[in-house]
């Protein structure tokens, strides 16, 4: 079974949780090892302050005997800290005081001299049974002149401690800390995730509004006025998606009525002309002629869904480009060659200018884009005018020409001379053989190339489409 994923109000108050324990562990971490070291180091400065009591009381003691016969002014600086354990040995070695018995051997260290007063940097670890310990070694005299301060008889001093009640009170904040942290996180959770679901309600505020959008309300527009910026940059490109859409839905139903108006009048042709026909019988060359018109327009049915079935695979990128290194004077003559009898029979001049010029180029695609120029040429050009075809090399590529003399195009209609079914003056189009999808299908067959067209049209003396091909 596919598990759900979680919500994004869930997620980011996850994400928030995360980085609040991330920061409460580092916090917690830097603030343990702060208090650590200055606890320890408290420990080291008692356990100091102990070694120069000690050695004050044994100046004061008149001699070494007296250690044996009464310990307790030794044993009473320790009164309070069980955790200590002294050991005082004699010159012989022998011990003299012993409080208590560490749970392993005291390691060999070297003794601070009578003379020098210990220092932090005189104070060892030892590894006791459980944790780590800490030991001064230090050598004192007993019996010192009080006046003079000289004499004495030397002893070693010897003071370890276990684990002090300052480092036993560290462990239980460990202990808190850790809980701290486990509630911290958990409130952190549940704010984060209050924190995110009210910041989220204009979130669900823009989802309500465009799940209200459908194919009969595209005008439909989020409001990004009062959003914040992250929602706004949202709506913003919202807004923008529908409207590629609303415009991509109104070509598409102005794309079929067209289209369904163009063909409707070949087919009510048809219908009307084989009715008529079979109102009563015919002869065999009525029957003739009546089939002879019903072929042309099966034809101009088929250029119809062939150009119709080329834009739509154009649309949905399913075209390839078959580019191949061409030529271009000697393609444009060929097209040439192919009109030049077609368009003397109407009584217009066609003229090529080209050197030799090579370009990669798809030839089939060209060859239609061209002629769908040529043929538009030579139907809108008036006897005794001309239909000249160039091409010349360009900044970035190449540009292949049709110009033509004649009544040209109006301003109000160069914008729309590309859209599909469009035709500039209805009175003049003929309708038989242009269903107005001739230049839609020579742009398409530009921007498959990764070029443009463009046309610049003086009325009443002449119109040039222009087609760049960029250079690969």
């Amino acid at each position: 079974m596919k598990r759900r994923p979680l919500s994004l109000t869930l997620r980011v108050a996850l994400l928030l949780s995360a980085v609040a324990v991330t920061v409460f562990v580092a916090v917690g971490a830097y603030l343990y090892q702060t208090l650590q070291r200055q606890m320890a180091r408290r420990d080291d400065v008692e356990l100091i302050a102990k070694v120069d009591q000690i050695r004050r009381v044994l100046a004061e003691l008149p001699s070494v005997s007296a250690i044996a016969r009464d310990a307790r002014p030794l044993t009473d600086t320790l009164s309070g800290h069980n955790d200590f354990m002294l050991r005082v040995n004699g010159a012989d070695g022998k011990p003299l005081v012993q409080t208590s018995v560490t749970s392993r051997p005291l390691p060999h260290v070297d003794s601070v001299p009578a003379q020098r007063a210990p220092t932090l940097e005189d104070i060892h670890d030892w590894q006791p049974a459980v944790g780590i310990g800490r030991m001064v070694r230090a050598a004192g005299l007993v019996g010192v002149n009080p006046a003079s301060g000289a004499g004495g008889e030397p002893v070693q001093i010897t003071l370890a401690r276990e684990r002090s009640d300052r480092l036993k009170l560290l462990r239980a904040y460990v202990a808190d800390l850790l809980m701290a942290l486990c509630g911290g996180a958990l409130l952190a959770t549940a704010l984060g995730y209050a924190v995110v679901r009210y910041s989220m309600r204009q979130f669900r505020s823009v989802i309500a509004k465009a799940d209200d959008i459908n194919t009969n309300r595209l005008n439909t527009r989020l409001s990004v006025d009062d959003a914040p910026v992250e929602l706004r940059q949202m709506g913003e490109a919202f807004n923008a998606m529908l409207d590629r859409l609303e415009d991509g839905v109104q070509r598409l139903s102005g794309f079929a009525a067209d289209l369904a108006h163009d063909m409707r009048t070949p087919v009510n042709t048809l219908m009307v002309e084989t009715q008529v026909a079979l109102a009563r019988p015919r002869t065999v060359e009525e029957y003739q002629a009546l089939l002879a018109s019903n072929s042309e327009e099966y034809e101009r049915l088929a250029r119809m869904i062939e150009n119709t079935l080329f834009l739509a695979r154009v649309d949905n990128a399913q075209l390839a480009l078959q580019r191949e290194p061409l030529d271009l004077q000697v393609e444009l003559q060929r097209i040439h060659d192919y009109f030049d009898i077609l368009a003397e029979d109407v009584g217009v001049r066609m003229t090529v200018e080209a050197a030799p010029l090579r370009a990669e180029i798809d030839p089939v695609l060209l060859q239609r884009a061209v002629n769908n120029l040529v043929s538009n040429a030579i139907r809108y050009t008036p006897a005794g005018g001309e239909v000249h075809l160039s091409a010349r090399a360009v900044d970035g590529g190449v540009v292949v020409a049709v110009r033509n003399t004649g009544p040209g195009i109006a301003p109000e209609h160069l914008p729309h001379i590309f859209d599909r079914y469009y035709r500039a003056d209805q009175a003049r189009s003929d309708q038989a053989h242009s269903a107005g999808l001739g230049l839609s299908i020579v742009r398409a067959i530009m921007e498959l190339h990764g070029g443009n067209i463009s046309v610049d049209s003086q009325p009443g003396a002449s119109t040039t489409f222009s087609l760049f091909f960029k250079n690969i």
